[in-house]
């Protein structure tokens, strides 16, 4: 019988090393692409938004193709399992687009979602991320950058009040 409770505390000991090496290995990535820490105050000006870490590519312009439901945004900006992360205390007061990448060919595009608590953006509209980023949420995985106008090298265009537009 202590073999089996031998056995399970290696397991649990073996998922837990994974998932520490996991996060770190996600922070060295990071640190690689030249990113620093970051605080919440970073993702709250009006040309902030957030985007996944594995999905900034600055400076490549993107078009906006939807937005997000907020239920969808609350969802995506929360644990996996549910619950808040520390940067984010109140995730429906983001809004979120899915935007795609105009990488010169029809099949060569890459398709992801961002998120804001204060930009403005409408279907169709082109941007670019700025070329620095910082660290946002590493539980979730996410970079607080600014948007830029499109790939015509054009200075920041966001709005305040993402959620007061009407459709």
């Amino acid at each position: 019988m202590s073999e089996n409770k031998n056995d399970d505390t290696k397991s649990v000991e073996s998922e837990e090393r994974r998932s520490f090496m996991k996060k770190g290995a996600l922070a060295t990535g990071a640190l690689a692409l030249g990113l620093g820490s970051a605080g919440t105050a970073a993702a709250q000006d009006g040309n902030s938004v957030l985007v996944y870490t594995y999905d900034y590519h600055p400076n490549v312009p993107f078009r906006v193709t939807n937005s997000l439901e907020a239920s969808t945004v609350v969802r995506l900006l929360q644990r996996p399992g549910g619950g808040d992360v520390p940067e984010i205390s109140q995730p429906d007061d983001y809004s979120g687009w899915v935007i795609r990448y105009d990488l010169g060919g029809q099949d060569a595009a890459i398709t992801t979602v961002m998120f804001s608590r204060s930009a403005s953006l409408s279907r169709g509209d082109r941007r670019r991320f700025a070329g620095d980023a910082t660290i946002f949420s590493s539980e979730l995985n996410l970079l607080s950058t600014t948007l830029q106008g499109g790939g015509n090298g054009g200075t920041s265009t966001t709005q305040s009040g993402g959620n007061n537009s009407s459709n």
